[in-house]
């Protein structure tokens, strides 16, 4: 009997992303006949270098290791905690040391060797989090990870601590990246100086630093999560799913930057190698502009100049007949000259591929 794949489990394997296997539907085979499909990545670091003392960090990938007792061991740190509630302007506390005692909004991990290891809630570590990091010594943290599709959460009216992944070598000032968004406007946004939280007064004189998380302001409710919007259907699933019967998908990229902006596309392998895609554009804007010939996506893809407040179309289509696994992946991302990056984890599956028991 041939074995299909559950359209959840998919869905719930693409929050780690392609990091652990992948289960065969239950309901259609026998215990004795489940298969695991080893990981297709693809996969990648993340560097952060961490000061002595509390930090503020911001997690691009999902670790492959989410469990902090295995993510941390070996290392020097020893206190990690994420804020799950607001923070309004008369609660913004300077120190670390001041608001973690309490613990009223924060899920935090402790080193089990610690006294206070039992009182730990913190038990994943997840991509597009903001996290402070307490480090006995100074420590540059390397991590494998998976990318996965999310965006910035914010509180309205309220402080939220956040992070931004970032095209490095075009690293934005805060005050280029954030623009005239009128939820940010004017600019309150505060980042980790020796421990303590310092208000960035001149954001036209401070570059964005890519791991680091800030505390920045919202007025009413915000959605930004950089200098262009990514969307598409199915995008709180955290990817792009092919499969023979879906072979095209289409992306909305627009602007949020108060600047004109060029974006480029490249796309990682994944342990199979890379997926045959190719694809079309068209400016949104221009409803009888003629999409363009059919191209196969390359790492030299470019589009712009985008302008501000513009968006166009990207209509991605995969040549199914071209890949001989069941399961296959890599990963779409997109850089912009205006310091954003966005990672888009796709997915190939052929059913008809998968093996029998």
């Amino acid at each position: 009997m041939k074995s299909t794949i559950h359209r959840s489990t998919i869905f719930g394997a693409l929050r780690i992303l392609l990091s652990l296997v992948f289960l065969w539907d239950l309901a259609v085979l026998p215990l004795r006949a489940q298969t695991e499909i080893a990981p297709v990545g693809p996969f990648r670091d993340q560097t952060i270098p961490l000061q002595a003392g509390w930090n503020s960090i911001y997690l691009e990938i999902e670790p492959r290791k989410s469990s902090p007792n295995e993510l941390f061991q070996n290392t020097p740190i020893e206190i990690v905690a994420s804020y799950n509630r607001p923070v309004t302007p008369m609660q913004f506390i300077e120190s670390p040391d001041d608001i973690l005692p309490d613990r009223k909004g924060w899920n935090v991990w402790y080193a089990p060797h610690r006294e206070d290891g039992v009182l730990s809630n913190l038990n994943a570590i997840q991509a597009h989090h903001a996290y402070l990091v307490f480090s006995k010594t100074a420590f540059t943290w390397t991590f494998t990870g998976t990318p996965y599709f999310g965006s910035v959460q914010w509180h309205p009216n309220a402080y939220s601590l956040v992070g931004f992944p970032l095209h490095t070598e075009q690293a934005p000032t805060v005050a280029a990246f954030f623009g005239n968004t009128p939820a940010h406007t004017p600019l309150r946004i505060y980042h980790m100086v020796s421990g303590k939280w310092t208000k960035i007064s001149d954001p036209s004189q401070v570059l964005m630093q890519a791991g680091v998380a800030y505390w920045a302001y919202g007025q009413g409710a915000s959605s930004f999560s950089g200098t262009f919007d990514v969307s598409f259907e199915g995008s709180s699933t955290g990817g792009i799913i092919f499969s023979s019967t879906s072979i095209s998908r289409s992306i909305e990229i627009r602007s949020k930057s108060a600047f004109p902006q060029d974006l480029s596309f490249s796309l990682q392998a994944g342990e199979n190698g890379s997926l045959p895609i190719s694809y079309t554009a068209r400016v949104l804007e221009l409803p009888n502009d003629k999409e363009e010939i059919s191209i196969p996506l390359t790492n030299g893809s470019r589009f712009g100049p985008l302008e501000a407040g513009k968006a166009f179309v990207l209509n991605l289509e995969i040549t199914m007949d071209a890949l001989n696994q069941a399961v296959a992946g890599s990963t779409l991302v997109i850089t912009s000259n205006a310091g954003s990056k966005v990672e888009i984890p796709l997915l190939s599956i052929r059913q008809e591929l998968s093996p029998t028991p």
